[in-house]
């Protein structure tokens, strides 16, 4: 008989935030793999794209899966990035404090009642309503064992495109995985805010692509070649910014290539006058960019990340040398 799914809630005290985690056992010995949606509360593609997992049956053949669709509730119910009550980003917010904010409360609950103990993480997320991303699996290689695992993981999950990053910034569900030595990767996706079949059936397939190289599902077809592997700064953050208010013209498309300094778009006035240029960060190509042509002055507007280079001396190395020559 196969496994059935099984739910629990998980609460932070009392009256805590809390997550509901969907649990599917085999009952045999394997890796604990957990993977959240929603701890961006707007990101709808990954949310469903979690919660598909859990609303059929699952032939796991070993270890134990644990799936939180809607891992910040609040955030969700507000259709909000952050948590309305204190306008907490959880996505920063690890590892989180027991006695802090509700945000840093519903942080510190998933650090320590889900993520420690999980052998693999997964965190799907999407690009926000206002900025689009390509479809791709990434996280850090910084040369570590749980890094490198990390690596193969995010080409198994088979979204065309690999970025990795050689460090991560603080407060992040991988930053917080790296300390606990767990291999882990995300997800992004274009078109934030709306949901379409194809970009849900490419992460609950990338989840089962992921758990069958664990072993943990049959082997289904092997993921096909990545079409690109960029390796570099993944926080958008810290990408070239606007320097006033405006409406913003793009002038590149998502993974165009561009040189350092390039024109890839324009910030206009309302009578369509240009008041500043904006310029590739550096070499490389387009991995973020705004689709939204209101932005406040400070706004990330284009990100540009290279490709990754066939050496980092790095064990990954190995990786991408077999991967790419696929």
């Amino acid at each position: 008989m196969s496994p059935q799914w099984i739910s629990e809630r998980l609460t932070a005290g009392d009256c805590g935030p809390g997550v509901t985690v969907y649990e599917l056992d085999s009952g045999r010995a394997g890796p604990s793999v957990l993977v959240l949606g929603g701890v961006h509360g707007n990101e709808v593609g990954g949310i469903v794209g979690a919660g598909r997992l859990t609303a059929g049956p699952l032939e796991l053949r070993a270890g134990r899966l644990r799936v939180v669709p809607v891992t910040h509730e609040a955030a969700f119910e507000a259709d909000s990035r952050t948590g309305p009550a204190d306008g907490g980003n959880l996505a920063r917010s690890f590892p989180g404090d027991p006695a802090g904010s509700p945000t840093e409360r519903l942080a510190a609950l998933v650090g320590d009642r889900l993520i420690r103990g999980s052998d693999v993480l997964v965190d799907l997320h999407t690009s926000t309503p206002a900025t689009d991303m390509p479809f791709f699996a990434g996280g850090l290689d910084d040369g570590g064992p749980a890094a490198t695992t990390g690596v193969e993981l995010a080409v198994a999950f088979g979204a065309g495109i690999v970025w990795t990053h050689g460090s991560l910034g603080p407060g992040r569900t991988l930053t917080l995985a790296r300390q606990l030595g767990i291999p882990a990767i995300y997800v992004e996706s274009p078109s934030g805010g709306v949901l379409d079949r194809a970009r849900l059936d490419g992460y609950t397939g990338g989840v089962r692509n992921v758990l069958a190289h664990l072993g943990m599902l049959a082997a289904e077809a092997p993921p096909a070649r990545p079409d690109l592997w960029l390796h570099g700064d993944g926080d958008t953050d810290s990408f070239t910014v606007t320097p006033a208010a405006g409406l913003f013209l793009p002038e590149v498309a998502l993974l165009d290539r561009v040189e350092r300094g390039q024109r890839v778009g324009s910030l206009l006035d309302p009578r369509g006058r240009e008041l500043a240029v904006v310029a590739a960060p550096e070499a490389g190509h387009v991995a973020t960019l705004q689709r939204c042509a209101v932005v406040a002055a400070g706004t990330p507007v284009v990100g540009v990340a290279p490709a990754r280079p066939p050496v980092l001396d790095r064990p990954s190395d190995a990786v991408h040398a077999r991967v790419m020559a696929a």
